[in-house]
């Protein structure tokens, strides 16, 4: 069969797309192994830290972590306690499992460490990710700050008995904004357990800046907050229902604790620090020492009143205790409900599975429909059925991501709808005859192997932890 006269040049179009993406990958694997083989080796013969140190906060700016990070550097700066800087990188995401995932995946040299509280040890405990605390090298646990259930000021609930019984008579219909998996989550776990029959809705939101925006926007209608996380956003209209610790705040004598209001919830935030597993002992201690230093000096402790948190700070082997009770108190406590952390994994592995099936008996069943089909006329051969189906999947990506925020289906509902249409745009097709949609060549193919390059390339090259 003859070519038309444009299918030379189509052809060598799409030789050279692929040439290039093979260029790249090799470019990326040049890189990737190179670091991974030599590292970063001009600073190890120096005195540490011989460089600037990165400390990772996997949240967005502005809540409590980033606020306790940013206040402890400038303390390190304005003390002179190292004589290089302390970097913040905010890298928030996914219950903060992707910075923490960034963090552990981090040459274990002592230029990379990260701040997070217990959502290091909720996030395993309820199974988004398989690390944990053991994955690490913990430094020093800094701040004690007491958690408050908060609502909107025109909210019609005054009290956190009020809100729980709410919570039981309709079940599923509250929202609770928090970090699925991390402790703000188990807040409401918590609360829940305390009074069976009452559930909240679960929507993720990250930080605190987030949680507050989602409540005083009216996207949900209760969250909890550090105490230091409450008294920045009070004024923008937040009330507060209980304090989580086991007396009245003598800076809040006005909010009354969960146990007055018959609930068992005592629970006191704390930030630990962390460095990647197998960092040197010598190097966690120097650190360790420098949190110390900054947690005692009047900034400090001036700035950790304002927010109403004590400056307590632990290192060694009573920091490893602490710890250790704290993981045990978080494993005693089940997240893992399909009504709140849906098992992600399994459900995109069954629609693939059945899109597979669906589309491999189609096309045994079936004749080949593009056999008739003029070679010009090949979407692989035509660049502008290839630039028209590139739009009409970020489209349609666009649709499915407002349609997971907005629209009140089941998620799997909604990703299967959309893993049908990308396998039906990735077919190129130019037909409205949906039985010759549906047994193109490399359907099957696209919708196995898209999945796993995409985690390969997210896991290997981005150190970033996907569901």
């Amino acid at each position: 069969m003859a070519l038309a006269p444009d299918s030379g040049k189509s052809l060598l179009f799409v030789m050279s797309y692929r040439q290039l993406i093979r260029i790249i990958v090799l470019l990326v694997l040049a890189v990737e192994l190179g670091r991974y083989f030599f590292g970063d080796r001009k600073t190890e013969n120096f005195a540490y830290p011989a460089r600037a140190i990165t400390l990772i906060v996997p949240f967005g700016e502005g809540g409590e972590s980033d606020t306790f990070a940013r206040m402890i550097q400038k303390a390190i700066s304005d003390h002179g306690f190292l004589n290089q800087q302390v970097v913040v990188k905010n890298v928030g995401g996914a219950g903060a499992t992707i910075g923490s995932g960034q963090a552990r995946q981090a040459d274990p040299d002592g230029y990379t460490m990260m701040i997070l509280h217990e959502a290091l040890i909720t996030a395993q405990a309820s199974g988004k990710v398989s690390y944990g605390p053991e994955s690490f090298e913990p430094i020093a646990a800094s701040g004690k700050t007491s958690m408050i259930i908060a609502v909107a000021e025109n909210s019609p609930y005054q009290s956190l008995t009020q809100l729980m019984q709410a919570a039981r008579a309709t079940p599923n219909e509250l929202v609770f904004a928090a970090n699925l998996g991390a402790p703000v989550h188990y807040a409401g776990l918590i609360l829940e357990k305390d009074l069976p029959g009452a559930h909240f809705r679960y929507t993720q939101k990250g930080g605190g800046a987030a949680r507050f925006e989602a409540v005083i926007g009216g996207h949900a209608d209760v969250s909890a907050f550090s105490l230091g996380e409450y008294v920045s956003f009070k004024e923008g209209g937040l009330r507060a229902l209980a304090i989580s610790s086991e007396n009245r705040h003598p800076e809040a004598p006005d909010i009354p604790t969960a146990i007055e209001q018959g609930f068992d919830f005592v629970h006191a935030n704390m930030h630990f620090w962390w460095f990647p597993k197998e960092t040197s002992q010598d190097k966690v201690d120097l650190i360790a020492d420098v949190i110390k230093k900054c947690m005692a000096t009047e900034q400090v402790k001036e700035q950790l009143a304002l927010r109403l948190s004590e400056p307590f700070v632990q290192t060694g082997q009573p920091m490893k205790d602490l710890l250790k009770d704290r993981i045990g108190k978080i494993q005693s406590v089940d997240a893992t409900s399909p009504d709140v952390l849906p098992n992600i994994p399994f459900w995109v592995s069954l629609v693939t599975v059945l899109s597979f099936i669906v589309f491999w008996v189609g096309r045994r069943q079936s004749p080949r429909a593009d056999e008739s089909r003029p070679v010009e006329q090949s979407p692989l051969l035509s660049v502008a059925t290839y630039w028209r189906t590139a739009s009409w999947f970020v489209m349609t990506t666009f649709l499915y991501l407002l349609a997971l925020e907005y629209v009140p289906i089941d998620f799997r509902i909604v990703t299967a709808i959309y893993m049908f249409d990308v396998a039906i745009l990735c077919t190129g097709f130019q037909s409205d005859d949906l039985k010759a949609i549906v047994t193109k060549t490399y359907v099957p193919e696209t919708v196995i192997l898209v999945p796993l390059i995409v985690f390969f390339v997210f896991q290997s090259f981005f150190s970033i932890q996907l569901p």
